[in-house]
């Protein structure tokens, strides 16, 4: 079964989805650190400037995704990658990049394979319209921006990131209208999402709700397939 989460930085998808996951029984697939790991990737100089675009040379990147003890496992060279993806400058490098046709498709082809080894909930921008668009459930998550905001000034002081909460506002807001303008895979809802607004919502609160539409589906005997 696939679970497909969209929806713009700051929504609570990462979190939302990774307790989703583990309540469920599933793997979290967390594309938006599969494409800061590509980012990574090419600043660590495997790479030089301009050629992202190039699906060859993509393909000869040692980075590599896999599943192991059902949890989504990245790593370069045999080097696993997790703390430093969350960079401030890395998730500004991988948004750059995600705007480019050859590392969508590089990405896209990933993680349907992924998604072919165990039941997953995908979380991204564009899991629903694109990659899953026969996931067996839909979800668009949203917020205001000042609540997505400051969910991630939390995370940032958490981390002992220094960066103003005016900042990190002014960063999702570019971002989001990046992501809604790209010519590839702009972020969109799919038809048959369902809507969740968190701005005012707990955690928890957005889990429950989700799982109780997944066991319907389940209790309904809802097909099980790629999601391809």
């Amino acid at each position: 079964m696939i679970i497909a989460v969209d929806g713009p930085a700051g929504a609570g998808k990462s979190t939302v989805c990774k307790i989703l996951a583990q309540k469920l029984g599933f793997v979290y697939l967390d594309t938006g650190a599969m494409y800061r790991a590509l980012a990574w990737a090419l600043d660590a100089g495997s790479a030089e400037r301009g050629s992202y675009d190039d699906a060859e040379l993509l393909k000869q990147l040692p980075l590599r995704f896999s599943i192991e003890a059902n949890r989504l496992m990245v790593s370069y060279g045999g080097r696993p990658l997790s703390g430093e993806l969350r960079e401030p400058r890395i998730s500004e490098a991988a948004s750059r990049i995600s705007r480019l046709p050859a590392v969508r498709e590089f990405m896209v082809a990933w993680q349907r394979e992924l998604a072919k080894r165990s039941n997953v909930v995908a979380e991204g921008r564009d899991t629903a319209t694109v990659v899953f668009p026969k996931a067996d459930l839909k979800v668009f998550l949203t917020a205001d921006l000042q609540a997505r905001a400051q969910r991630r000034f939390a995370e940032y002081l958490e981390k002992g990131m220094d960066l103003s909460l005016e900042d990190i506002r002014e960063s999702i807001r570019l971002r989001d209208e990046a992501d809604a303008n790209r010519d590839h895979s702009p972020l969109r809802p799919a038809e048959e999402s369902v809507f969740v607004d968190t701005s005012d919502l707990g955690i928890q609160e957005v889990v429950d709700r989700l799982s109780a539409k997944v066991h319907n589906l389940i209790k309904a005997g809802s097909s099980i397939h790629t999601g391809l």
